[in-house]
């Protein structure tokens, strides 16, 4: 008797492919920034693996190192390499604070570890997060990941009530402090009130996961000074900024220095990788030589470190990140042309090639409260679902429950490609209005 119900809980493989309203779709092959369906149709990728793809779907000379490497070691060499030591130093030469690098299998486990290794180190447990930025479904960071800016959510001190970003979670975690982004009132408050207990903050430079916030002009640089006067370490997620924005991520577009970073997603270019790497002093808590023991099965394998080598070659590459640079530009201005012609206000921000859309806004959000308020979220999900039924774009326009996903162009995107989505969207528009 056949089995017709796909045993996958949910139908699919990673809940996040799961896209709003058009489900699951499955991809039988994939090259550069091109995907087949299993009806046949062929797309052009927006979503690009969430942001990691950024050489696009086999780079050739990535996947010509990684099917030697097959060849020749084996698959399941998974002990301390060459390779390892290798991508450790180029990690530390395009990140002055990696002084130390420990590997994980994605961001996820980069975010979880910082904090448990910030709490080691400081001998504190409080840590400080900002509402909207995502640091992998972690449950200790697992909050306000969604707006909670509602009648009797913000405290007097300007702190946000902990929402759950998840069932499972306990509704009041006791050690977290949930703060709006680019909020200087909200967060020196905070410093002042914990300091003591104060182990770390966390957050994305840039805060890529809902829709390319950045910050403003001096919050990151206060955040260090704070920091730096009450012993509390300062902790980057670069899991998407890191390698987009430049080889030495936010820390040098900012110029500022995390004491703990976390890499994942663009780290390896797609490879099942990550890292938590920092200042010598502090990953003294990682065991061995400290308490904090950080490691895994699959942990460094060397195909990992095989294939991210290749990839950061790749990106070492003269011209590289002007490309992705003009590429971020292209899209960014097409899109506010295209929606100001339309006569529909739209602010657009984009780095490394993440553009956000944030449709109904005539100025720039400067955090999650803002983006909410003024999303016009009904017209996002129309012209969406139009131009995953007319078009021949993937993932473009992708809806999150609460905020846009970013649209994503890489280094395999082209003028043309960007032209041809602006053109879709023209007809989407007209149809929708």
């Amino acid at each position: 008797m056949s089995r017709t119900k796909d045993p996958r809980a949910g139908g699919a493989a990673a809940g996040w492919n799961v896209f709003p309203e058009t489900g699951a779709q499955t991809i039988v092959a994939a090259n550069a920034n091109r995907v087949m369906l299993a009806s046949g149709q062929t797309k052009t990728d927006y979503v690009m693996g969430w942001g990691s793809l950024m050489l696009g779907h086999n780079p050739a000379r990535v996947s010509e190192k990684v099917a030697q490497a097959v060849s020749s070691s084996g698959f399941a060499y998974q002990y301390e390499s060459p390779d390892g030591i290798r991508l450790a130093e180029t990690l530390r030469r395009h990140y002055p604070a990696a002084e130390a690098v420990r590997f994980t299998n994605s961001g996820l486990e980069a975010t979880m570890y910082a904090i448990r290794v910030a709490r080691a180190y400081t001998g504190r447990s409080k840590v400080v997060k900002f509402e909207g930025h995502f640091h992998g479904l972690n449950d200790a960071l697992l909050y306000n990941i969604d707006a909670s800016e509602r009648p009797g959510r913000r405290k007097v001190d300007g702190t946000l009530a902990p929402m759950p970003g998840t069932g499972g979670l306990p509704e009041n975690p006791r050690d977290l402090i949930v703060v709006p982004f680019n909020d200087f009132e909200a967060i020196n408050s905070v410093v002042q009130a914990y300091r003591t207990d104060l182990a770390a903050i966390v957050l994305e430079p840039i805060a890529m996961n809902i829709g390319c916030v950045a910050p403003d002009p001096g919050f990151i640089e206060s955040l260090r000074e704070q920091c730096d006067k009450n012993d509390i370490l300062l902790i980057f997620d670069e899991v998407l900024t890191g390698f987009r924005v430049g080889l030495g991520g936010a820390a040098e577009r900012f110029g500022v220095q995390p004491d703990l970073a976390c890499f994942g997603k663009a780290f390896g270019c797609g490879a099942p990788l990550g890292a938590l790497a920092g200042s010598s002093a502090v990953m003294e808590a990682v065991e061995p030589p400290g308490v904090v023991p950080i490691s895994g099965t699959n942990t460094g394998r060397r195909l990992t470190m095989i294939w991210a080598n290749a990839a950061m070659e790749e990106l070492e590459q003269p011209g590289t990140y002007e490309r992705l640079f003009e590429l971020n530009e292209l899209l960014s201005e097409g899109f506010r042309r295209t929606f100001r012609d339309a006569g529909v206000p739209a602010y657009i921000e984009g780095y490394g090639g993440r553009v956000g859309v944030h449709i109904g806004h005539d100025k720039r959000p400067r955090n999650m409260a803002q983006i909410c308020e003024k999303w016009n979220r009904d017209l996002h999900y129309a012209l969406y679902k139009d131009l995953a039924a007319n078009g021949s774009l993937f993932g473009f326009l992708l809806p999150l429950r609460l905020c846009p996903e970013p649209v994503t162009v890489t280094l395999v995107h082209s003028k043309d490609d960007i032209e041809e989505a602006m053109s879709q969207l023209r007809a989407a528009l007209a149809r929708v209005s």
